[in-house]
């Protein structure tokens, strides 16, 4: 028994006077108990029992003798609740030493000790009871697991309960806490429900639904394929949902994979909603595109727009290691000795790939690079350095895309500590050496100054694919503007951009190490990129993106090809004209605008001459055959040169331009990169950890569909009516519920 049990054991307490007065003020319909139904129990001797017609309760001593508010009372017919109160309040225990068990509360009401009979407790009670609604309750936390991909069981877990109940009763007395088979049934139900809401959503769109598709392999071995769609709602605000990430079980062919895209897209019911599909360069790709668009009955080369991402990361790769850049696709974790020697071929790159794959797999390395940062930042005199904290070295991978140029960033920075590394790291008593730390592996001053000038070239490369993989959404930036990034329109100058990049590179060549060599990659660099830079002509898409933004217009073509090109601009000017012909200029004006422009301005009676007047003025309106997109190109402001969201200026025009403002937005929303469907198998690395392997491809398709809804606003976070419909817990789990 505790110190307070003991003192509290020698204490009497019979109830006063006084305090039999407090107790039956409370309790005014209660009397002393004529015979007590639970005497034997230790917990009567710090209690008295009273009783009412229809029950008895126990009322605690040392709450009324230290004038304890509320008093607490319990119903004797169970002590458990007395137990746990005698013990959280006053720490008087059980003489056998147990400590209680957590007790169940049966209402708000016993646990605030509220008199039901009291009309202003009453009052009080039932706000208490009402605030909580356990549906809205179970619909958040499954928002919440949802959003953070959290594991279903989370929700069983004692600890996350515990603070539920604190911070509100309720959530235990209503019994709204979860398992984890609920959670898996209402996650289905919520797809169920919800899918034809983004359905209707996605063929309201303004405009075209545009696809991104990719594969990856989850860290499970799952062959997922992600599908994604970008679309301007009804606000004209770009939006971007996934469609689903299906198990392509089959190989991935181009068949297969059209036949997935096929069914996603009847499934959605948005075949004639389809606008431009961004890829990779994977001939599978190819094949797949004809089948999907022989279904849908487009044309599979003006609507195949190339991912620039990838396009970059093959230029790039080709400036590194030449024509044999795919044979350095290996992986990072390779300890061969072959693979060694393999990178070893490619001089400074492949000592600097060599030597981050040494240090990553060393847990040795990676202490003598942290300490060695913490000395050198903390005796360092330049205040920006002693604001840095310590890094470890970045891998360079064949997926990531420039993850080259982040390897060299961060050795670059490593690079005033590498001489003491190289000295401490040798002093070390390896098992097995590293190999980077042989002579031939270490890297030179003029290895060095290969990096800088790799770093240098590639800098530009970095920036443009921060650029181009925005998804398009107006957000508010570092300088307070608001900006969008990631639209094809900057696609053509993104090309034009680092064309010129390069031939400066090559003129200058002799200032760089070993000057004939870098000039043969950057030439190869240059011809991959102008290799692709000649396919933006198969989709006109490029070119009207440029053409109907209002700030470069045809304008910018002039400036870049009128002196070596001329007859590039005529044959972008012709494939832009003719997708305004035939798929825009002859389009039925929707029914608002078209309201818009019939609708008759009201006015005064008109005398004679103000007849004559209005019959002489110039007629605005302009019928189906009108050609706005001429009409247009000669409506040049000077406020056109500062437009930064084009996307707020063709909806400004809508009601004056109602087609070509429909064309403008189409080819300004297709998205540059298929960068969505990255983000997507991030999510899903982030979500597969090493403790859920066993999670089926059903359950994480299922998770990161639901999120992306969620996120896009599409569906709510309230999942009442999906939680109505049920029969609570008792539902059977459904695939791979039991390891969530």
């Amino acid at each position: 028994m505790s110190t307070n049990s003991a003192t509290a054991d020698s204490i009497d307490w019979t109830p006063t006077s006084p305090e039999r007065t407090r107790i039956f003020k409370k309790h005014n319909d209660f009397t002393l108990a004529e015979k007590s139904v639970a005497n034997r129990s230790w917990i009567w001797k710090y209690g008295i029992e009273i009783q009412s017609k229809a029950n008895r309760r126990w009322v605690c001593m040392p709450c009324i003798r230290h004038n304890k508010y509320p008093a607490m009372s319990y119903e004797s017919k169970g002590t458990q609740n007395i137990h746990t109160h005698l013990w959280s309040a006053h720490k008087i225990q059980d003489p056998s030493g147990k400590k209680p068990k957590k007790a169940m509360l049966t209402s708000l009401t016993d646990l605030f000790a509220l008199n039901r009979g009291d009309p202003q407790e009453q009052v009080l009670a039932n706000k208490l009871i009402s605030r909580f609604d356990s549906n809205e309750f179970k619909a958040l936390v499954v928002a919440w697991l949802i959003d953070a991909q959290l594991p279903f069981r989370t929700v069983e877990h004692p600890g996350l309960r515990e603070i539920f109940t604190y911070l509100y009763p309720s959530v235990q007395v209503s019994e709204a806490h979860l398992s984890h088979q609920t959670i898996h049934r209402l996650v289905v139900k919520q797809f169920d429900q919800h899918f034809d809401s983004v359905k209707s959503t996605l063929k309201a769109a303004v405009g075209k639904v545009h696809i991104a598709f990719d594969g990856a392999r989850s860290n499970n071995r799952h062959a997922l394929f992600g599908i994604t769609a970008m679309y301007l709602d009804d606000a004209y605000t770009m939006r971007k949902v996934t469609l689903g990430v299906p198990d392509l079980i089959e190989q991935h062919t181009g068949d297969n994979i059209a036949a997935e895209l096929i069914n996603i897209i009847e499934a959605f019911e948005i075949g004639n909603k389809l606008g431009y599909f961004t890829l990779d360069n994977a001939s599978n790709n190819d094949t797949a595109m004809q089948s999907i668009c022989a279904a849908f009955d487009i044309d599979p080369v003006h609507h195949r727009v190339r991912c620039m991402g990838h396009v970059l990361n093959l230029v790039v790769k080709a400036i590194l290691y030449g024509h044999s850049g795919d044979a350095f696709d290996v992986d990072v974790d390779e300890e061969s000795q072959a693979a060694h020697d393999m990178w070893m071929k490619t001089g400074a790159l492949g000592k600097a790939h060599n030597l981050v794959v040494w240090i990553h797999r060393s847990d040795q390395l990676t202490k003598i690079i942290h300490d060695l940062q913490v000395d050198y930042i903390a005796s360092s005199a330049d205040p920006e350095i002693r604001k840095q904290v310590p890094v470890t070295v970045v891998l360079d991978n064949a997926t990531r895309w420039l993850s080259q140029y982040y390897m060299i960033e961060r050795l670059l920075k490593l690079r005033p500590i590498y001489a003491e590394f190289l000295i401490k790291a040798n002093r070390v008593n390896h098992k097995t050496p590293p190999r980077c730390l042989e002579q031939a592996s270490q890297l030179t001053d003029k290895d060095w100054a290969t990096l800088e000038a790799f770093y240098e070239l590639l800098y530009d490369f970095h920036t443009i694919v921060l650029h181009l993989q925005g998804d398009g959404q107006t957000r508010s930036r570092r300088d307070n503007i608001s900006k969008s990034y990631g639209s094809v329109f900057a696609v053509l100058p993104a090309y034009e951009c680092l064309l010129s990049k390069l031939e400066d590179a090559e003129n200058n060549c002799d200032q760089y190490p070993d000057p004939e060599q870098f000039r043969i990659n950057v030439n190869l660099g240059w011809q991959k990129l102008t290799k692709y830079y000649r396919q933006l002509a198969d989709t006109p898409v490029y070119y009207a993106a440029i053409a109907l933004h209002p700030k470069f217009r045809w304008e910018y073509f002039d400036r870049i090809w009128e002196e070596l090109h001329p007859d590039w601009i005529v044959d972008a000017k012709e494939k832009v004209r003719q997708l305004w012909d035939t798929s825009y200029r002859n389009l039925p004006i929707p029914d608002e605008e078209a309201n818009e422009e019939e609708r008759p301005a009201k006015r005064a009676k008109m005398s004679s001459f103000e007849e004559y007047l209005e019959k002489h003025c110039i007629n605005p309106r302009r019928g189906p055959a009108a050609d706005e997109y001429t009409y247009w190109l000669n409506d040049v402001h000077l406020s056109d040169a500062t437009v930064a969201d084009p996307i707020r200026y063709w909806a400004s025009k809508r009601h004056e331009y109602p087609r070509l403002s429909l064309m403008a937005l189409d080819v300004l929303t297709v998205p540059a990169m298929s960068a969505e469907c990255e983000r997507l198998f991030s999510a899903v690395g982030l979500m597969v950890t090493s403790r859920r392997h066993r999670l089926d491809a059903g359950t994480i398709g299922l998770v990161q569909t639901l999120r992306s809804w969620q996120r896009a606003g599409i569906i709510g976070q309230s999942v009442k009516g999906v939680w109505s419909s049920g029969n609570g817990d008792s539902c059977e789990g459904g695939p791979g519920e039991d390891i969530l």
